[in-house]
This record gives C-alpha cells, structure tokens and sequence, in this order.
C-alpha cells in the first residue's frame, strides 16, 4: 500500500507501480470525466486510510509522454471536474503535477473525509476491479458507520505556536468570560496550559490561529497601484485590534480625516468572518486583505457551495466546516453566537452612511475565491438623511434598513435583489415593497423599483421637498383629481396629495401640499369644505378653470423671469 508521495514515485522508479499489487493506486492514461466514479469508490473504501489516482500512467505502470503543456491543460479541465461534480470536495486532499524523467503525470490524493463522497449526484463502491452504483440501503449503512464530514481544524497539526499570541488569546477569553470559572483564570496560565486546558494544543486550529498559516496585506496608494506587500503568519494577528487600528490609521492618513474611514464594528466582523470560514484544506486559506485608498478588499478560499451566501445581508444562514476554529473564536467573543455577521456589516456601513459592502464570488482552481469589498472613505451625508426619514418611517429598524438598501439597490431588478434576504427578514422585505408610504414603488409587470418622487428629491438633491415645475403640478392636478373623483367623491385632503405624488410627510412637504392645494383652490380648481378638506370641482367645469390656471402660473413665471432680469 502507498502511504505518501515519496513511496509512490519510488514504486513508479522501480516499476512496481500496479494496481494489483497496490491496491490504494488507480491509473489512467488520460483523464475523462467518468474517471471521477474511481474517485468516489476509492474515498468509500473505508479500510483505506488514503489512495492514489495517478493520471498520465498506463495500467502497466509505464509513464505516457505527455509535456508540460498536457500537465497545464489537463490540471484545468480536472479541476473543473472536482468542482462540478465531487461531493463533498474535502475528499480530494491535492492535485499535484510531477515531472519524472522529464515525462509529466498528474496525482490526485484521495481521502474519505468522514461523509459518503459522490461524484456527479452519485455514489460509487468498488467491486474487485470494476466501480458500481451505491444502493440506497448501502448508502445509508455507509452514513451510519462514517464521523460525519471532517473537521479539517480538528486535525493533528505540527504543534508549534507563537507563545505571545497564545497569551494575548488568553486574556481576550478570560476578560470575554469573566463569569466562567474555567476561562477565566486562563489569563493566569501558561501559553501550553492554556492550550491543553482548551483541548487544541496539538490540533490545526493551533497552528492556523498562532503557528505557521499565514496571509498577506498589500496596500495601494491613490492609483491603486499597489505600494507595499505584507506577508505575516498566524491568523489571529489579523483579528487583533492592533491590525484593526493599523487600517484604521493608514486609511485616515491616506484621506487626512480625523474620522474612522471604516465602521469599526463591521471592519472587525468582516476580517474575523475571513479566518472562521476560509477553505483551509489547499494553500492554507489564502487569506488577502488589499487595502485602497477608500475601500478595502477582504479575500479568501471557499468552498462552491459558500456562494449560496455571497450577498445574503438579511439572512442569518450560515454554514462553517471549520466547527473546532468556529468554537475557539466563540469563547473569545469574535464571532456572532447567532449568525448575524452579515447582517452586522451591512448595517453599520448604512448606519454610518458608507457605500453597500459586496461580495464577489471567483473561481480559484478547486476552490472558490469569497471577496468582499468594504467602503470607508467620507460620510455620505445625504444616505445618512435617508436612513433618518426611513427611521421616523418605520419604527422597526430592520425594515428602515431595508427599505434604505432597496433605495440603493433600485437600479437591480427585484429578482435579484430577493436572493439577498431569506428567513425571518422576508416578510419585512415584503411589507415595505408594498407600502404606499415606503421611499419606492415595486413596478411588478417590469419587476424593477421605481423610487418615489421624495426619494429622488433626497438622494439626487439631499433635500426634503422640491417644488413641483409646471408639467409635474398639470399632471399631479389630472390625476388627483380623477383618482380622487372616481373612489372619494371629489374630497381630497394635503395628506392624500402627497400620497398621489409620493411625496413623503415631512415638515417641508406637508407645507409644499399645502401650498399646492391653496393654489388650486385660488384658481377655483378646488372647494373648501373645511380646515384641510377640499373638493375638486365637477370634472366638465374644470377644463376652462384648468385653462385658466394654465394662464395664470405662465402670468406668474413670466412675472418671475423679468423681475430677475
């Protein structure tokens, strides 16, 4: 049997590399998509530890003669194929590329990660030397006698670490439980006791969060050329406050503010978000943190399947394989105990009148790439105005939050934008698409958003209320008045206009109404019945009192032209 990748080449060198003498080895002389049905069968073989797809190698152990340029092309269509069709991906461990004797071939390690693996929605099992279809009954034997799916995190590691960041690790957790006999004396041990007390001294999630794993920081000047390269390891360092105020203090000298260009709260949940559910199973997470002069960009390797979550601001659904890391940066206090991360990056960068934070999923060889962009830079005061007027609108802040996003998602369709809210925020996003008094209006033949006329007032002009021009108060009159005459007998009230001309109800548009109303009832347009009741005038006597208006406001804008001449 071959336990690692020195014993294999060895057995290739020495022309024992066949598959009935070792039988953890498959070979193929090329690589095909239903290839893959070896690798399921392999990883369910639960009596082997470990196995081999070697590609490029012909069932007689001979190495074909393939060049660097096969290795290349074949590697990506492999990786495709791993991407598209094993389940769960853990199962393959690497794909790596060999040269021997200046001939090329292709390993891919194979490991049962403690889940039934299936290639392409089917699982396969092996029957002496040829593959077949797993049956429901033998399925679920499998799954009974299997872990579960592995805890990469939980792993053994090398068992070294960096003792200061133990240390400082230690005191976060004792000051975060100070009401735990057992953390918070923590402070008190020694790095090695504090590690044997959490039960993690040997494991992964020691030397991901304080040994060798490591990430880069790279930051851009004003071009965004990038000006400086940073490599530091232990991932707990990109946690710590001090990595948090570096940021924080490089940003303000890049812009010379004296605010924070970044919301402390969700500038910290974005980079611990980064550590929690990076794919640590290739290249060690490859966290990067690129740091602009107004925005920040926070990448990491991720499973496919992470995608479901990319821009899920009002959803608590999350999903971490990492559960051993996950529990470490718990106690600490670092991670929301209720899933509600995303959500908290969201709404501080709306609440501190920041541009929306965004998730881009890309493709990175096996694995996704998780990319999320952070603004900071300058306030934007009239967003700040907007989350003020939806506030006095809704006294539910999730739904001002909502309908504040809505306002600056209004240029996606609503069937994009419904793949960002799911659970319990999916009722609210519903009654503030329907709400007449809401800053937009769901144009569902188009499914687009159109914005109200006092939310395009706001963010185009960061005013409360704008006159209406000539053409806008023509057409407010013909359709508050067949509205109003068709369901309401004619009455019409200051409060009901500014609904017809969606304008909202602040102090400034209730006198704008007002002002509207009174003009129309000068020029005999309207009736009062009483203190802010008026009554159109019969729709055939209206045409020549319309005409007349007409005349009138064309008397008066005249009047205002040579005045200011």
């Amino acid at each position: 049997m071959i336990i690692n990748l020195e014993e294999l080449i060895k057995s290739l060198s020495q022309n024992t590399l066949l598959e009935h003498i070792s039988q953890n080895v498959e070979l193929k002389q090329n690589w095909k998509q239903e290839h893959g049905k070896k690798i399921s069968a392999l990883a369910n073989k639960m009596e082997l530890d470990i196995c081999w797809l070697c590609i490029g190698i012909t069932d007689v152990g001979k190495l074909s003669d393939n060049n660097e340029k096969w290795v290349k092309d074949t590697e990506i269509m492999l990786s495709q194929h791993l991407n598209q069709y094993l389940d769960p991906h853990q199962a393959c461990k690497q794909v790596k590329s060999i040269e021997f004797n200046n001939r090329w071939f292709i390993v891919v390690e194979i490991k049962n990660p403690g889940a039934v693996v299936y290639w392409n929605n089917q699982a396969y099992k092996a029957a002496g030397t040829s593959i077949a279809v797993m049956e429901p009954e033998e399925i679920m034997a499998l799954t009974v006698k299997l872990p579960g799916l592995s805890d990469f995190t939980a792993q053994e590691g090398d068992g070294k670490f960096d003792q200061t960041l133990v240390k400082e690790y230690a005191d976060l957790v004792s000051n975060c439980r100070k009401g735990d006999v057992h953390f918070a004396s923590m402070k008190d041990l020694s790095p090695d006791q504090v590690l044997m007390r959490l039960s993690i001294g040997k494991k992964k999630v020691t030397q991901i969060l304080f040994g060798n794993y490591s990430f880069r920081v790279v930051y851009h000047d004003i071009k965004d050329n990038p000006v400086s390269n940073e490599k530091h390891e232990g991932l707990f360092k990109l946690i710590h406050q001090s990595f948090v105020d570096k940021i924080q203090h490089w940003t303000k000298e890049q812009i010379n503010s004296k605010a924070l260009p970044y919301p402390e709260k969700a500038l910290k949940e974005a980079l611990t978000n980064a550590v929690a559910h990076a794919a640590y199973f290739e290249g060690e997470g490859d966290i990067i943190i690129e740091i602009y002069q107004d925005r920040i960009s926070i990448s990491n390797l991720c499973l496919q399947e992470s995608s479901y979550f990319a821009n899920k601001w009002f959803s608590r659904s999350h999903k971490t394989v990492n559960r051993t890391l996950m529990e470490s940066l718990r106690i600490a206090g670092l991670v929301d105990e209720l899933g509600r991360g995303k959500n908290l990056i969201f709404s501080e960068s709306l609440i501190n009148g920041k541009r929306i934070p965004q998730v881009v999923i890309e493709k990175s060889g096996r694995y996704n790439r998780w990319r999320l962009y952070l603004y900071g830079g300058t306030t934007n005061k009239i967003q700040l105005k907007l989350l003020a007027r939806l506030r006095s609108t809704y006294k539910d802040e999730q739904k001002a939050l909502i309908a504040n996003a809505l306002v600056l998602w209004s240029n996606k369709s609503v069937s994009e934008i419904k793949n960002f809210i799911d659970g319990e925020s999916v009722p609210l996003f519903a009654e503030v698409l329907a709400d007449i008094n809401g800053p937009i209006f769901y144009y569902l033949t188009e499914d687009k958003i159109i914005l109200r006329r006092w939310a395009q007032v706001l963010m185009g002009e960061g005013q409360d209320s704008k006159s209406l021009s000539k053409a806008e108060e023509e057409n407010l009159f013909k359709f508050a008045n067949d509205m109003q005459t068709k369901y309401n007998n004619g009455y019409i009230t200051p409060k009901r206009l500014r609904e017809l001309a969606s304008m909202g109800h602040t102090k400034s548009e209730s006198v704008l109404s007002s002002a509207i109303l009174k003009r129309w009832l000068a020029s005999g347009l309207v009736t009062s019945e009483r203190r802010g009741l008026y009554k159109f005038v019969h729709q055939e006597a209206t045409q020549s009192l319309a005409a007349a208006f007409l005349a009138r406001w064309n008397k008066i804008s005249d009047s205002n032209e040579s005045g200011s001449n």
